[in-house]
């Protein structure tokens, strides 16, 4: 291994903060025994694979995804600072044609399976990735190439502040991890134009006009993330262990940002949560009789309890009433509702309470914190 001070004197020049850096000389090492001990080599794209699929097994997710980031800043520096490290051969024969293009969409997803990214950030940096590389033509990948993509994202395209952000957070990462490409600097890019807007609030008593015009799984749905300022996909995201009936409080897992954070659950909620979960059991015990696979865990949980998907209080708050495939691993399962399954109920109650507010369902996150600052709460 190379001078590690001098490793950590360049993470100093990145983004990566103090306490990451400290542990990164630990992860590179640990990485270097386990490659010595099996026998692998390093430069190998499958060794981190293998070395991140071992330590899934006995760490925390967390510290998986810090220690393969650590080891990929690793791999960057060192292609950068000595000529005799074999850089990845898939990409030393140029960019031309279908199959280099292929590769490479393969080579991010991978990436992205190993430093646990969501299943939608995989569609989107995915996506992203694709369209530019379509874009692309001849010659080497550098700055001016994506200066003129994201450029013709907002000229030709016109697309929101938001979009073109998403589109040039997707292509740091896929020049970093992927081609190992610093993009330096973009300040010619000419970026689109953010709007300012205030969000849209319901008052109180809209809140209650909208309520009165829902019931079923949809009203119950709509009451948690009112109650506790919940994001639509963390509503139904649930799982039944994420309910304390005792401290009157839901858990949120992996919230924006990957943290957990804990929010209200009204008292006066629990009937109606009780019969709810007495008619999901209904949908539980048949996946149980049927032999079913059991919900998806996150990380590499289900590799580390292969049978805790299977028990009750891992089953989705909100399952679905249909099966569908799993895309990461093919097999058939019980997911949660979409997306879409609060959307139109949502509209239609509008509509009935008489509200004609440009809302969404995030309008109800928005509502909560409004409405808690207004009675005199530190949010």
């Amino acid at each position: 291994m190379a001078k590690m001070q001098e490793f950590v004197d360049y993470l100093k020049t990145t983004k990566v903060d103090k306490k990451e850096a400290d542990y990164a000389v630990y992860w590179v090492e640990c990485f270097g025994k386990f490659c010595r001990g099996r026998e692998l080599n390093p430069w190998e794209p499958n060794a981190l694979r293998v070395f991140s699929d071992n330590l899934s097994c006995r760490e925390d997710p967390w510290k998986v995804k810090l220690a393969t980031k650590a080891i990929r800043h690793y791999f960057y520096w060192r292609r950068q600072t000595d000529p005799t490290v074999p850089r990845p051969e898939s990409l030393a024969s140029g960019t031309g044609g279908m199959a280099t293009r292929d590769m490479l969409l393969q080579k991010l997803m991978e990436i992205m399976r190993v430093q646990r990214k969501s299943y939608r950030t995989e569609q989107a940096y995915s996506s992203w990735v694709d369209r530019y590389l379509k874009f692309h033509q001849e010659g080497d990948f550098d700055a001016q190439d994506v200066t003129d993509f994201l450029t013709y994202l907002a000229v030709e395209k016109g697309v929101a502040a938001s979009t073109q952000n998403q589109a040039f957070n997707a292509l740091v990462y896929f020049f970093r991890f992927v081609l190992e490409i610093e993009l330096g600097d973009l300040s010619q890019t000419i970026r689109s134009a953010k709007k300012e807007k205030l969000p849209v609030v319901f008052t109180r008593d809209e809140i209650k006009r909208l309520l009165a015009c829902m019931e079923g799984v949809p009203l119950l749905m709509v009451r948690l993330i009112y109650g506790g300022g919940l994001r639509h996909s963390e509503a139904y995201r649930l799982r039944i262990k994420d309910i304390d009936r005792d401290r009157l409080c839901l858990t949120i897992h992996s919230g924006k940002g990957d943290k957990d954070r804990e929010v209200p659950l009204g008292a006066s909620i629990l009937p109606i949560l009780d019969e709810h979960l007495k008619n999901i059991e209904v949908l539980y015990e048949k996946d149980r009789a049927n032999d079913l696979a059991g919900c998806y865990l996150p990380h590499a949980l289900e590799k580390k309890w292969p049978n805790a998907g299977k028990e009750w209080k891992w089953f989705w708050l909100f399952p679905s009433n249909s099966l569908s495939q799993d895309p990461r691993s093919e097999l058939v399962r019980r997911h949660h509702v979409p997306p879409s399954f609060l959307s139109v109920p949502f509209r239609q109650a509008l509509g009935k309470a008489g509200i004609t507010k440009q809302a969404t369902i995030h309008t109800l996150r928005h509502s909560f914190a409004t409405h808690i600052l207004e009675d005199g709460y530190d949010i």
